[in-house]
């Protein structure tokens, strides 16, 4: 019997087929241990990533909420008026912040539309102009009253406790001021204004003696206090903007007395003393508004000033 050499015995067929099968199983664990690697390596750049971006997005908060202080304390400031450059300011190429200075005589004061039939016909011809027929605003405007007033007698158009509990609201109106605007929403006719128009919010204030101020009232809102057309306020509108002819500037125009005011309004005489009781040179409550901007991201913050009241809210 002849002994094959140590060599041949392992370089047979059968090793040959071992070493190339060993080979590819750590070729295999190899390629395992990559992936796994790469997943590791890919989930802590994820994690870093997300930590970044989170740094970067507080950051920009912070710029963003120190910007809106730095703002309301330049606002509050005394010689600060209306259409002040310092009123908006680019900081950086990314950060800016801007001011408007205003008062809730820009808007119609609607808890004091129970009190006020001036007021009440006033707001019915807004509502008209926002679309609404004749019979649906004067149903409106004498709902909303009958919801804040406190007795239970309805208007001959308007809505009281009767009509909503055949609507199964028994607790419905709640027989004072509203609380918040979107509180207007329950009152009966309400949902059509809101389909009309779905910005109204922006009229309309909680706050205010039911004044409208002549310097910061929209065209609108004259045109429906003195029951005309946009071109009979015109040269009002044209006189406070000044001579860029743009609102919020430097050139703005401050009226001295409410007879220079009348004498710049294509108005009838008799449409003028219907609602001159309803016009002040200054309202009592003072709006400022207050933009930042850090990168992509807006922060506001609204402040209302007046006598008894100081109200800040932060979006």
């Amino acid at each position: 019997m002849h002994s094959l050499p140590i060599q041949s015995l392992f370089s047979g067929p059968h090793h040959r087929r071992r070493g190339r099968a060993c080979r590819g199983s750590s070729l295999l664990l190899v390629l395992w241990a990559i992936m796994f690697m790469s997943f590791a390596v890919i989930g802590l750049v994820k994690h870093l990533q997300q930590g970044l971006d989170e740094s970067i997005e507080a950051e920009k908060e912070f710029r963003a909420r120190l910007l809106l202080q730095s703002a309301r304390t330049i606002a509050a400031h005394p010689a600060i008026t209306r259409g002040d450059p310092l009123l908006r300011q680019w900081m950086t190429s990314t950060t800016s912040y801007e001011i408007s200075l205003s008062t809730e005589g820009s808007r119609v004061a609607i808890n004091q539309l129970g009190s006020n039939e001036r007021l009440r016909r006033m707001t019915g011809r807004l509502f008209e102009k926002w679309g609404l027929d004749s019979r649906d605003a004067a149903a409106l405007v004498e709902s909303i009253s009958d919801w804040i007033d406190a007795d239970d007698n309805p208007h001959p158009n308007g809505a009281e406790r009767s009509l909503y509990l055949s609507q199964d609201h028994p607790d419905w109106p709640y027989n004072k001021p509203f609380g918040t605007l979107d509180d207007v929403l329950m009152v009966r006719g309400a949902d059509v204004m809101d389909r009309k128009n779905p910005g109204w919010r922006g009229s309309f204030t909680l706050y205010g003696d039911g004044t409208l101020d002549v310097h910061t009232a929209p065209s609108q809102i004259l045109e429906a206090l003195f029951d005309v057309t946009s071109t009979e306020v015109s040269r009002l509108i044209r006189t406070r903007n000044g001579p860029d002819g743009l609102p919020d500037t430097e050139d703005d125009y401050t009226f001295k007395s409410l007879p220079e005011v009348r004498s710049v309004l294509d108005v009838p005489e008799r449409n003028y003393r219907r609602a001159s009781s309803l016009l002040t040179l200054a309202h009592p409550v003072r709006r400022t508004e207050c933009l930042a901007r850090a990168g992509n991201l807006e922060r506001r913050l609204t402040v209302l000033n007046g006598p008894g009241l100081l109200l800040i809210k932060e979006e």
